[in-house]
């Protein structure tokens, strides 16, 4: 009897569960990130700006030129140098930039909002099931004196249980 005691009280000795890791942060792989923000192909090229440029278009005339085309452009730093050393305009360089970031911004919210929607909607359906899910009755199919031996004339509170 003593062994069993102790053999049952080494088994309440085991190691504790390693504690719960907080919610996983769902990180974008590159590839992902290549998909999410493709390159843009402009409607109005560069060498078109450039060329608009030489010929004594003003800065904004050539922002409007790009708005009215509806052109984004995704260049390197290097890139817009040799744009400014071409005759491009710094205001033309800094509307481009700013379009590049904004249209970057706009597309990582986007891809944001998807994922907190489908999590949103994953939380719901598991709430739902949750809800729906009762827990087992450990009194199924009957409760005792009531339904299990039919005998047995015990029937306690009138032999009326209410379920659910």
């Amino acid at each position: 009897m003593i062994a069993a005691l102790a053999l049952s009280l080494l088994g309440c000795a085991t190691a504790p569960a390693p504690p719960v890791a907080g919610p996983r942060i769902a990180r974008i792989s590159p590839e992902e990130l290549a998909r999410i923000l493709p390159k843009p192909t402009p409607k109005l090229p560069l060498a078109e700006l450039v060329r608009m440029s030489r010929e004594g278009a003003t800065a904004k005339q050539l922002i409007a030129g790009i708005i009215e085309t509806g052109s984004r452009y995704e260049l390197s730093a290097s890139q817009l140098i040799d744009l400014h050393a071409q005759g491009v305009p710094a205001e033309v360089l800094d509307h481009i930039q700013a379009a590049q970031e904004r249209d970057a911004r706009d597309r990582m919210a986007e891809e944001i909002n998807r994922r907190e929607q489908r999590h949103a909607e994953e939380l719901q359906r598991e709430q739902e099931a949750r809800r729906n899910d009762f827990p087992p009755d450990p009194w199924w199919p009957a409760y005792p004196g009531y339904g299990w031996n039919f005998g047995y004339p015990f029937h306690p509170y009138g032999g009326f249980y209410w379920r659910r």
